[in-house]
């Protein structure tokens, strides 16, 4: 981890970690460490807390005092989902997934490879990639994290794909997401896929995107429409209709 990674501090985001995510959210790991290791943390968490959670399917483990789980929700998992909790009609939660206590995850929101803390809501057309919902956050109706840098050169790569797969596999490996941090410094996550870091009690806007890399302090307050990406203290203003940390 980059020394620039180590001074991202946690507490600037979350007032308390959920208990049973405490192990992986250590002060010499990248606030983002738990990305790299969700389908460990699931089911470390559902041995550590065997009477909390039933199994319902392989690797699909749902605490025994969830609140409602509608017929057309799909889970593929492995997901833990706590207790008070509920997924309403078209929650789509694909491959590692953690869902934390009084959570709602609502109507054709998907989510992916994420952790949700305690009481967030996402409950409307919501994508949730590689990314970290803090307690009480809210993301409005539209609102995704986008999770993958875009590519150039497609066609080129396509092209090389039907010539020579090897030689293409190599040249489609995602490119590394950075963040970019209010003093203009680049931090390497080193990760292709990262989503969002979303503090505590953030309100996130309808139609909102958070582009590959962006960081929300606790309590940010981000307008509905907007798109940005980057670092953002959680007095940060947002004045403008596309927003850019980088300026």
């Amino acid at each position: 981890m980059t020394n620039a990674a180590q001074h991202i501090d946690r507490t600037m985001f979350f007032e308390s970690i959920p208990e049973i995510l405490k192990l992986w959210f250590l002060d010499d790991e990248p606030l983002w460490f738990i990305l790299n290791t969700i389908r460990e943390a699931i089911y470390t968490i559902a041995r550590n807390y065997s009477d909390k959670y039933n199994e319902i399917s392989k690797g699909i483990f749902i605490s025994k005092n969830v609140k409602r789980i509608d017929r057309c929700v799909e889970i593929y998992g492995p997901a833990l989902i706590g207790e008070g909790s509920e997924l309403r009609h078209g929650a789509f939660l694909r491959e590692n997934v953690i869902i934390g206590d009084n959570c709602v995850v609502g109507n054709s929101a998907e989510i992916k490879n994420s952790v949700l803390f305690d009481n967030v809501e996402v409950p409307h057309f919501n994508y949730i990639g590689d990314s970290i919902l803090g307690n009480y956050a809210h993301l409005g109706a539209g609102a995704k994290t986008s999770n993958v840098l875009l590519l150039k050169n497609k066609k080129k790569m396509v092209e090389e794909l039907k010539l020579d797969a090897e030689l293409a596999k190599k040249c489609i490996v995602q490119k590394k997401v950075k963040i970019k941090m209010p003093n203009g410094e680049w931090v390497e996550t080193g990760l292709g896929k990262f989503g969002a870091i979303i503090g505590d009690y953030a309100e996130i806007g309808v139609n909102a995107t958070m582009n590959p890399g962006t960081l929300l302090e606790k309590g940010a307050f981000v307008p509905s429409s907007v798109n940005i990406g980057g670092y953002f203290k959680s007095d940060f203003v947002f004045h403008r209709n596309i927003i850019y940390q980088s300026g």
